[in-house]
Parts: structure tokens; sequence; C-alpha cells
């Protein structure tokens, strides 16, 4: 949304409009990185099921280390819990999980007073194999990538899982520097023009 801010300077008599340009943009509650991961696993499970059709009885074993394993009952409840009456029936699930990380682009001033945005970019993949008659290994990998504030940085990150850490690129020493000048010439600029207004 882009609102206009009028100021009207009175010159015995005339009029001198001043037009002031403001962007204010209105976002969204910023989810956390482990919330988009958790979406992207929703996804890759959604896959699996897909893949599973008909079957019922279904064992998955995960193959996640450490630091994925925060997935696991994510994945699960996709799945009905059954009982497996017959062993020799049912259809075995090896579930992968190789890579999980996140990536920031560097940090873009929105407008020319704005704060600080950042792209970040979530990334989860692996694999999975189906074995019952036969096997088959099917690979996934989802990404989604979104904008958001870079001073909320510390706010989406979890150091209980290092997996949503990436490493933050530093604030741009150039346009931090420029903003106060080309505000103060801005201000200079605007009372040089009330002054001689009023002096003529």
């Amino acid at each position: 949304m882009t609102f206009l801010l009028k100021n009207n300077f009175l010159k015995r008599g005339s009029l001198l409009p001043l037009f002031i340009f403001f962007t204010v943009q209105v976002y969204g509650q910023t989810k956390t990185n482990l919330d988009l991961f958790f979406q992207l696993a929703d996804s890759a499970a959604t896959d699996l099921q897909l893949h599973l059709k008909d079957e019922k009885n279904i064992q998955i074993d995960f193959v996640l280390g450490k630091d994925y394993q925060v997935f696991q009952n994510s994945i699960l409840s996709h799945f009905p819990l059954n009982e497996l009456p017959n062993e020799s029936q049912k259809t075995t699930v090896h579930f992968t999980v190789t890579e999980a990380n996140v990536v920031y682009g560097e940090p873009e001033r929105s407008g020319l007073f704005g704060s600080f945005r950042i792209e970040r970019q979530i990334n989860f993949a692996g694999n999975y194999s189906i074995v019952s008659n036969s096997r088959e290994v099917r690979n996934f990998s989802y990404s989604v990538s979104n904008e958001l504030p870079y001073d909320e940085l510390s706010t989406v990150e979890n150091s209980s899982f290092p997996f949503t850490e990436g490493k933050i690129p530093a604030e741009p020493f150039f346009s931090s520097l420029l903003e106060p000048v080309i505000a103060l010439g801005s201000a200079a600029a605007a009372v040089y023009i009330f002054f001689t207004a009023r002096s003529k």
C-alpha cells in the first residue's frame, strides 16, 4: 500500500505543495524455520502416502540420525497405526532424510528508508524405499523460499536444532552509512525551500 501525504506551506496567499511519499508494507506473522521444515516433511509424507496407495500393513523404519529425529512423529501422523497380523504380507518403508538446511540471501532495503529484508530458502531432501513383493526407491527434494525482516532472523532459528540455523550475512555497511546522509540532505533541502519561499 502506498500513502500520499501532502503538506502545504503558505506563501503570501499562494500554496507551495510538498509531496512526500511513504511506502508501507504489511506482512503476516513470520513462520520459524522449524515450522517450514515441518511443512516440507508433511509434503514428503503426503507423497509417500500416494505411492503406498491402498497398502494397509505398513511398517516405517526411519534413518534420520540424531539431528532429524524431530520429523519422525510428524511423518508417522500421516499413517494409521495398524497391527500386523501377518508379517509376510507387510509393506516395509525405509525413510531417510539426507539434507535439511537453511540458505539466506543478501539483505536488501525495502524502499529508500525502509528496513532491511532478506530472502531465506529452506531445503529438505532424502529418499524412501518401499519393500513388499518388490523394492522401489524414490528420492524427494522440497524447498520453500520467502522474505522476512533481517532483524527477525534470530527469532526464526532454533539453537536446539542446528539445521534450522543458516549463515547470516552482515548488514551492508555503505547502505547503513548512506541512510543518515540522505535523511539529513532531505531535511536541509526542505528547510531551504521553506525559508526561500517565505523570503520572497
